[in-house]
């Protein structure tokens, strides 16, 4: 809908600029033609029909005998498909129209497209070629030019064709090209804010809000486990049975003050003990050296391999 908008505002102008160097009258409404594909067309003064063939690939022309009947009278193939490979790269038609005693239609590819006028008869007047891909035309009487207008992955391109001579003699002398590009997100940001100020607002309101709300979570899941932990302790106790006679302590409270000697006789008698604990070993030497004399039975030289003594 956007699209389609920009493109009449931009076509508006051109419509309205004067042929020849003077002004010219014009009626107070003109039909307009949308920039829509069409499929078929019909003409009912020159009882003609002409529409677009899918599964040939090919425009055909049929005639209106005035019988009731309608029988194909001449056929156009857009583009050779049968034996092709390259899919992408076969001309497949978008839209066709009659005007002015000419049938006119569109084909396009992914990266080309032609126009091109016939007569009556389905013979090949006029072919222009453009670059880029197109789906639609439109005509206006009024201002002798033909719009096409097409698509791309950055905007919309809008070819607008001179007819002043016709419709079948339209050169590309006379052919105006207009492009639209549609202003990357990038571009667009830099242009509403060229210091940066809101996108470092944004980041650290962004960065800031985030720690909050980790802040606010950690605390929460900190009061929820204490207060599990707490029931359950409390649980803990109500379950454990009390004893039947609870033998009361009594406080036993001393006024007398140790001395360091008392410690010092504890320390002493207890070093005592411990040492009576151990039993009284004598240190004797039990290992004795033991020479013995050499004897071919214990060598062991004679159990290797002869190869090692070579």
């Amino acid at each position: 809908m956007t699209i389609g908008l920009a493109v009449f505002l931009l076509l508006m102008p051109l419509s309205l600029s004067a042929q020849d160097g003077a002004a010219q009258p014009k009626s107070a409404y003109e039909p307009y033609d949308p920039l829509i594909p069409q499929l078929f067309a019909f003409d009912k003064t020159l009882g003609v029909f002409a529409g677009i063939n899918n599964a040939d690939n090919e425009i055909v022309i049929v005639s209106h005998k005035g019988d009731g009947e309608l029988t194909i009278s001449h056929r156009f193939l857009v583009d050779t498909v049968a034996g092709r490979h390259d899919a992408g790269y076969i001309y497949r038609p978008k839209s066709v129209a009659i005007y002015d005693e000419y049938i006119a239609f569109l084909a396009s590819h992914d990266d080309g497209c032609y126009f091109a006028v016939l007569d009556l008869e389905g013979n090949l007047v006029n072919k222009l070629t453009f670059s880029g891909y197109a789906s639609a035309f439109s005509y206006s009487p009024s201002a002798n030019e033909l719009y096409i207008s097409g698509e791309n992955p950055t905007g919309f391109d809008v070819i607008v064709l001179d007819t002043r001579n016709g419709i079948h003699r339209v050169e590309m002398e006379d052919v105006t090209i207009l492009h639209y590009q549609q202003p990357r997100m990038a571009e667009e940001i830099a242009r509403r804010d060229p210091w940066g100020v809101g996108i470092a607002v944004i980041a650290m309101s962004v960065v800031f809000l985030v720690l909050l709300m980790l802040y606010l979570l950690f605390k929460e899941a900190g009061v929820r486990l204490v207060a599990i932990q707490e029931r359950r302790s409390q649980k803990t106790v109500k379950t454990e049975p009390a004893p039947a006679h609870t033998p009361k302590r009594e406080s036993i409270t001393s006024s007398v003050a140790i001395s360091g000697g008392v410690y010092a006789a504890i320390a002493a008698a207890i070093h005592l003990y411990s040492e009576e604990l151990h039993d009284v070993e004598k240190t004797v030497q039990t290992i004795n050296k033991v020479s013995r004399t050499y004897s071919p039975w214990s060598s062991k030289i004679h159990g290797l391999n002869t190869y090692f003594r070579r």
